[in-house]
């Protein structure tokens, strides 16, 4: 059988309904938006991951978020903006340059050492309290209290 230009024209918007709803087969993500203080104040550079509650972290790629100046952050899962509607654990970190020893040198070409700002207290999802429900829709988060 042959393809003629006309039946592989009128094939076009299949394909192309085909190919969206690919895209489309993944969970409904939901936006979410929170902020996060450090002794009261707005933090920047704090990464916020959503752990699925009772999911393995190696088997699913979990929602996180980045602080800016503010203190908040907008959850991506991916390169999708939003998360999946359930219950999560939040880690909070807050990596820094690490300042340098006292007497090193300074050199080139060596990557400097990072630190995290909050010295892991937030950073293990097994001793973590904070636990958060997202639910289909917006979803504006009250702000995290670090101390």
């Amino acid at each position: 059988m042959q393809v003629g230009p006309r039946s592989l024209l009128a094939s076009l918007p299949v394909a192309a309904l085909l190919l969206a709803c690919a895209s489309c087969s993944g969970p409904k993500l939901n936006p979410v938006e929170g902020k996060v203080l450090y002794q009261g104040e707005p933090i920047r550079g704090v990464l916020v991951v959503f752990h699925p509650k009772g999911a393995d972290d190696l088997d699913i790629t979990q929602p996180t978020g980045l602080t800016g100046p503010d203190g908040v952050f907008k959850l991506a899962t991916g390169e999708l903006e939003g998360a999946p509607a359930g219950e999560y654990v939040l880690t909070f970190t807050c990596n820094e340059v690490a300042a340098p020893k006292p007497g090193a040198a300074m050199s080139t070409g060596i990557p400097p050492e990072f630190t995290d700002r909050l010295k892991g207290a937030y950073a293990n999802k097994a001793t973590s309290k904070f636990e958060i429900e997202i639910k289909p829709g917006l979803n504006q988060l009250e702000p995290f209290q670090l101390k």
